[in-house]
């Protein structure tokens, strides 16, 4: 009896779970996605899922939650956002990241159209860093890389 309700949870998670999958697959457009930036990051950074190398970076928002990025050659990922409070006023689009050592992660998106900006959620190895920074004594950096010319 144990083993049959486990077995039917299990497949009702793996259903719910394709479900899932098959409607974010749906809703994405062929259609180009708003850009946001265009911009040169001179140092290899790391989104919450993966490390992604120096280069020219096209910034997309493909929904509320979630942007693109297409890096050199065909590197890149989704990101998911949330929106933040910016810290000040400016006329461009920059990127923010937080610097530990000699890693980089993406932190932040500021665009000018509004008053908000996107926050990307810290990972599981920007907290062991920030950790680790904390531990030592260092603090951490913001670095940020204005966007370039379209």
């Amino acid at each position: 009896m144990k083993s049959t309700r486990l077995t039917s949870i299990f497949y009702s998670s793996l259903i719910a779970f394709a479900l899932t999958i098959g409607s974010l697959a749906s809703t994405h457009s062929p259609v180009a996605q708003p850009l946001l930036a265009k911009v040169n990051i001179p140092f290899a950074f790391q989104t919450p899922t993966r490390t992604l190398p120096a280069g020219i970076y096209l910034i997309h928002r493909d929904s509320e939650n979630v942007i693109r990025l297409e890096g050199p050659g065909s590197v890149g990922g989704y990101v998911v956002i949330y929106e933040t409070d910016k810290p000040h006023a400016d006329n461009r689009t920059v990127i923010v990241f937080n610097q530990y050592g000699d890693k980089y992660f993406l932190r932040q998106i500021w665009t000018p159209e509004n008053n908000v900006a996107f926050g990307c959620p810290k990972s599981l190895a920007e907290s062991v860093e920030a950790k680790n920074n904390q531990a030592s004594t260092s603090k951490v950096n913001s670095v940020i890389v204005s966007t370039t010319e379209f």
